[in-house]
């Protein structure tokens, strides 16, 4: 009988604490600036998009943690297919009899998405049993709550782990709920973490906090823009500008922009930078991503898609960023 722990991918880096428990961060943790960012730092910890996978027969998975009230569940897959969702929040620990597998199955683990969390155990034992390294083009995903994804079910039903195991790509995913404020620490992290693929979908937590003004907002994305360029000079890079979100459309926020004011900037600096010769950035136009009767269906609270919304999004999205790549 072999035990073999988990092998994370997905992250910057872990974090052991002296009993053992492993916790995660999805950005460089030198590069904070207490208490600026703080609420940025609170949601980097989050696993969103971080998995470990095992090959093998059968065998018994053991997973302890704890989470927080509001952390999203765990979810277990054979071959691509889900076969467990277990709950997160609070102290638990799971031991998963996996029978009758295929010979040399491909078991996958996908941390919660969204909450505080920490590792205790997560071990596959059996006789034949190895960890797995994830093979494909590197992707990292920059954005929001919409990339991060808190309304989906379950971790591996946001839009990001949608397209990265639809398309066979290993996943970044860099979504930080009401955080993507275009921090030098989001581009340096980028910028130091390999990469064959790199999206950005920027503009509507801008709005909603009122954090850049027309004069502001531009060369604010272009200095994070030409950060991670000047790490990746021919990795493809592509902005997506903010889905729908019917009510801020024309709805002027404290700076006196309204959401259509973001996307057409995000926009006009693709463009500029098109213009100046960056042949591998490319622009999306986040308002034809959903529908505006899509926007208003999906969009419970009409900010956030929920699963079936971020089904949407994934169907849509992961044709326009393969087609990007080499």
């Amino acid at each position: 009988m072999t035990s073999v722990a988990a092998k994370w991918s997905g992250m910057f880096s872990i974090h052991e604490s002296e009993d053992g428990a492993q916790s995660f961060e999805r950005l460089d943790p030198t590069g904070y600036l207490p208490p600026f960012t703080d609420g940025l730092a609170n949601r980097a910890a989050m696993a969103a998009g971080i998995r470990a996978a095992w090959r093998s027969d059968g065998g018994t998975l053991t997973l302890e943690g704890h989470g927080a009230e509001d952390c999203a569940p765990y979810d277990v897959l054979v071959n691509g297919l889900r076969t467990h969702r277990l709950p997160a929040i609070g102290a638990h620990r799971y031991v998963l009899e996996l029978t009758e597998l295929a010979p040399n199955s491909l078991v996958q683990l996908w941390l919660p998405h969204f909450g505080d969390l920490t590792i205790s155990q997560a071990t596959l034992d059996g006789e034949s049993v190895t960890s797995v390294g994830e093979e494909g083009p590197r992707w990292i995903t920059y954005g929001s709550s919409i990339t991060h994804c808190q309304q989906a079910d379950g971790p591996t039903q946001a839009w990001p782990a949608l397209v990265a195991n639809g398309n066979g790509w290993r996943l970044s995913n860099l979504g930080l709920a009401g955080e993507c404020q275009l921090d030098p620490i989001a581009a340096d992290t980028i910028a130091q973490t390999p990469a064959d693929i790199i999206s950005l979908c920027v503009g509507i937590n801008s709005y909603n906090a009122a954090v850049f003004s027309e004069r502001s907002y531009g060369p604010a994305l272009q200095g994070f823009i030409n950060t991670v360029r000047r790490a990746h000079p021919a990795v493809p890079l592509v902005v997506i500008t903010p889905v729908l979100s019917l009510p801020r459309e024309d709805k002027v926020n404290a700076v006196g922009w309204t959401l259509a004011d973001y996307r057409q900037a995000t926009a006009d600096v693709v463009t500029h930078l098109q213009a100046q010769g960056d042949s591998w950035l490319h622009l999306v136009d986040g308002a034809t991503v959903l529908t505006a009767q899509e926007a208003a269906e999906r969009m419970p609270d009409t900010l956030h898609p929920d699963t079936e919304g971020y089904a949407l999004m994934a169907q849509r999205l992961s044709p326009k960023l393969a087609a990007f790549l080499p």
